[in-house]
């Protein structure tokens, strides 16, 4: 991913660790379930795209054996760079404008990285033409759109909104894509890939949940950018950041959309 709209680029590495290990924790268990359900096994080479802090990638090289091979390409492979198994290659490559092997993949993996991709549509058609006929892709990817405090007014509930509205309104500015969860399923079908289908996970979640860490390390890293979009106040994040870890604030998440298809 280009580092001009990569947000989470400067964040202190402590900060950037344990913001992708939260995100790990929550997402997780989701993906495996829909790797698990595609087949992946003993033999396959799969592709990780944008390994963060490596949870999925190392759950691949578990699954796939001594037999397979499992390669992860990250721009900036900080957090896995260090990681030595034997069915492992790191890769410091951008998806965006690097050549991947043409047919080479059993499957390709990629989560809440595409989003941050200048070039997504050359990367999806990239990572197309690295899957073996009959080779899978799995993308997930979050639509912003729904982001709402579940209260309708009040000082608090006003303040979500702003900095939610701020946050998309700061993506969107640099380029990042906050509705391409919605997105994927005709992407894929574009691309040629058979069998696309999708689901989603939207949350009605609370403060002091995985979710709301999420937002709150956020919004601690991107607060001076966030009050130049003009959409939010210096108070408005103070009180967001307040209300993430609070158990009485209710709002509703982004959905993670994710989306597989087939190579004919």
């Amino acid at each position: 991913m280009s580092e001009l709209n990569y947000v989470f680029s400067s964040a202190a590495e402590r900060h950037e660790w344990e913001r992708l290990s939260v995100l790990q924790e929550e997402f997780d268990p989701g993906t495996y379930r829909r790797l698990g359900r595609l087949g992946v096994g003993p033999g396959w080479v799969c592709l990780e795209v944008g390994p963060g802090a490596g949870s999925v990638m190392n759950w691949l090289c578990d699954r796939v054996g001594e037999t397979g091979r499992v390669v992860a390409v990250d721009l900036e492979p900080r957090f896995v760079a260090n990681t030595h198994r034997p069915n492992l290659e790191i890769r410091r490559a951008d998806i965006g404008t690097d050549e991947l092997e043409s047919g080479r993949f059993d499957l390709v993996h990629v989560r809440c990285v595409l989003m941050h991709v200048p070039q997504r549509t050359r990367a999806l058609a990239n990572i197309v033409r690295a899957l073996k006929p009959g080779g899978w892709l799995l993308v997930e990817e979050p639509d912003f759109s729904t982001t709402q405090p579940s209260e309708g007014t009040g000082t608090g509930a006003d303040a979500l909104a702003r900095v939610f509205q701020a946050t998309r309104a700061l993506y969107g500015s640099i380029g990042i894509d906050t509705i391409l969860g919605r997105r994927l399923p005709p992407l894929l079908t574009d691309l040629g890939l058979a069998g696309v289908d999708t689901e989603g996970e939207l949350a009605v979640t609370r403060g002091g949940t995985r979710r709301a860490k999420i937002w709150r390390l956020a919004v601690q890293h991107l607060g001076e950018r966030l009050l130049a979009t003009g959409q939010a106040t210096a108070t408005d994040i103070s009180q967001f950041l307040q209300r993430m870890n609070h158990p009485n604030t209710w709002f509703l998440d982004y959905v993670l959309v994710a989306a597989w298809g087939q190579r004919p």
